[in-house]
């Protein structure tokens, strides 16, 4: 049987499970606020309980600060010098059978329909090795994923960043990813 398997990446990882929230945050950590118009500093893994997940993980985080730059701990850098352990999400897909990845993509939407975009976040991603930021908002703006040769197990490294462009919570906003497999 397929599955997927997303994880925020840490000293420690963190396996996002069905109920569990991704949480972009501010400078002071989880459920720190992200000021409108700025990008989160730190990303976390919230439970469908309100808790932190990834305490004690030292979550991996990436801001976005321009087209093709990003911080991730250690000052402004070209956005294709980030490593895979570096990106704060890692995707696996796996399946019994050796299997072929291709056309995958990745995105953010409203929750509910994959063409509509997440209503109030200005949503950045990119693939590990990438050179600039994509807006990736609703399925026709999605980062491509490379394609992967078969195998049982597939990993995407993806950088992930966040700003809110208003005040309040953004509960229409959800990530995904598709993928043709053979």
């Amino acid at each position: 049987m397929a599955t997927f398997t997303f994880t925020l990446q840490g000293s420690s990882d963190t396996v996002i499970g069905a109920t569990d929230r991704l949480q972009f945050a501010g400078v002071a950590g989880f459920d720190a606020k992200v000021t409108v118009g700025e990008y989160n500093d730190t990303t976390h893994v919230k439970s469908n309980a309100d808790a932190n997940d990834s305490n004690g993980n030292s979550p991996r985080s990436v801001k976005y600060i321009s087209g093709t730059q990003a911080d991730w701990g250690d000052g402004t850098e070209n956005l294709d010098q980030i490593t895979e352990s570096e990106c704060p999400l890692k995707i696996n897909f796996s399946d019994a059978a050796s299997v072929e990845i291709t056309d995958a993509i990745f995105y953010a939407y409203d929750g509910t329909t994959p063409t509509a975009v997440p209503t109030g976040v200005t949503f950045q991603a990119a693939e590990q090795g990438d050179a600039n930021w994509s807006n990736a908002e609703g399925s026709a703006a999605a980062v491509a994923l490379a394609d992967q040769a078969a195998a049982t197990s597939h990993d995407y490294f993806i950088a992930v960043s966040a700003s809110p462009e208003s005040v309040g919570l953004k509960s229409a906003f959800a990530i995904r990813v598709e993928l043709t497999y053979s």
